[in-house]
């Protein structure tokens, strides 16, 4: 039998919050999953509203498009709705189950379950595990808890079945292993991951100084093809891994791991960019960025967070964070290392929306050493 499932396509930046908004309006489809694509993201929802929309449109800025599509009610995709129906089907006393998972992340053989999922379901625990197993195709089950408060916000992942914690993800033909009780995989970079890959850093020396598993040392080596990258993390455990998705990519020889704080262990004078993936601000780290750009200078790919004031454009919002940052950046260039610099803004890239007014973005920074017979000005 056929059935007409309903989406909202809207751009990827904006996934997760309007996800958020639909959920309190009663209208996003839990039974099945949002798709990022490289550009938008398709939302699940049971109906169309055109007050819904209006409301997405005012809050984000952009108006969402409608899709439509004909499936199979039987098809296994919709696993959400094939667990429930099994569940429904094959436990004595199942209506007294209300916290069965609404979303999943699949890493290699084992679901991570949302942290809210079978908490009240010890009795029937073995029976659901065994059913999620079947359904999803899986011989581990993992449930999220909130993470544990130090320095590293680091996971506390329970493994409700299986004890081996390790896990893989692949991206953008990358292979990502991590330990999912130690480490948590950063699912919402995937554009800023693609941009990279789609740059030229042959005979370029990187260095990213919040290297964490490698999600950008990684397409800086095997896709931008760059010459070496230096790799600071103060996280042992993101290290560990770290280490090993070099080793499987076969990138190894051309990659420097510094563990400790990059403020303390990253080199001077060493780079043709420097990659700053802290938000919300990777401010802490701009004297080390600086310090390490060659002599004549390089790029550094800014990230940050930026919170649009009510009645503002998100675009002026980036370009006054950008220009900001771009004279801090020209100070800390001239008080380190000396000279008359300049600085441009290549590009401001969005890599996803926290809210109806919080983005994520990077900016591209080129700065340069002026001759002493320039005439660019100086800050």
């Amino acid at each position: 039998m056929q059935k007409k499932q309903r989406f909202l396509v809207i751009e990827k930046c904006f996934g997760q919050k309007c996800r958020e908004l639909l959920e309190k309006e009663g209208s996003y489809d839990k039974t099945r999953k949002m798709v990022m694509f490289e550009s938008n993201a398709e939302l699940p929802v049971t109906v169309f509203s055109e007050s819904v929309e209006e409301r997405i449109a005012r809050e984000f800025g952009t108006v969402p498009r409608r899709k439509e599509k004909e499936v199979d009610v039987q098809d296994p995709k919709n696993l959400i709705q094939l667990l429930n129906h099994k569940v429904h089907n094959s436990i004595d006393g199942y209506q007294t189950l209300t916290d069965l998972p609404q979303t999943y992340e699949i890493y290699d053989d084992l679901i991570l379950l949302p942290s809210q999922a079978l908490r009240n379901s010890e009795v029937f625990l073995d029976q659901i595990l065994e059913l999620i197993c079947d359904v999803f195709r899986v011989k581990r089950v993992a449930r999220k808890n909130a993470v544990v408060n130090d320095k590293f916000r680091s996971p506390r992942t329970d493994l409700l079945l299986g004890s081996d914690p390790w896990v893989f993800k692949v991206e953008n033909k990358i292979k990502y292993n991590f330990n999912i009780r130690k480490s948590m995989f950063c699912r919402g970079n995937i554009s800023e991951k693609i941009r990279i890959s789609q740059f030229f850093c042959a005979g370029e020396v990187v260095v990213d100084l919040f290297a964490g598993i490698g999600y950008f040392v990684l397409p800086y080596l095997v896709h931008a093809k760059a010459s070496h990258v230096i790799a600071c993390e103060w996280n042992p455990n993101s290290v560990e891994a770290l280490r090993l998705n070099l080793k499987e990519a076969k990138v190894e020889d051309r990659c420097t791991v510094l563990l400790g704080d990059n403020r303390e262990v990253c080199p001077v004078s060493v780079a043709d960019r420097v990659n700053l993936g802290l938000i919300p601000s990777s401010s802490i780290s701009w004297k080390t960025a600086v310090l390490a750009l060659k002599g004549e200078g390089g790029t550094l790919h800014i990230h940050a967070n930026v919170e649009v004031k009510p009645g503002e454009k998100k675009r002026a919002a980036w370009e006054a964070l950008s220009q900001s940052t771009r004279d801090s950046i020209i100070k800390l260039l001239v008080q380190e290392k000396g000279g008359s610099w300049s600085a441009e803004i290549l590009h401001i890239e969005c890599v996803k929306s926290y809210g109806p007014r919080i983005y994520h973005i990077v900016l591209d920074l080129l700065c340069k050493l002026n001759s002493t017979n320039s005439d660019l000005p100086l800050l």
